[in-house]
């Protein structure tokens, strides 16, 4: 959903629309992100299950190599 959100913001450009959707993709379902990102805070989170929580990352640094960023 925020993908397509922000495909909408982005609509006026296609190429720029496409790489900030391939850049979260790889952010959010790349199996090595424990290579490239640093969690900066969580947050207790309601869980499903009634008096339980987990946590939440609401907060992450990126660190990209300059080739992939180019």
């Amino acid at each position: 959903l925020s993908v397509a959100l922000s495909g909408a913001v982005l609509a006026r450009c296609p190429a720029c629309a496409r790489n900030f959707a391939s850049l979260y993709c790889h952010n959010i379902c790349s199996p090595d992100q424990s290579l490239f990102t640093n969690v900066t805070r969580v947050l207790r989170a309601p869980s499903a299950r009634p008096g339980s929580s987990r946590l939440a990352v609401v907060e992450y640094q990126c660190f990209y190599r300059r080739r992939f960023a180019d």
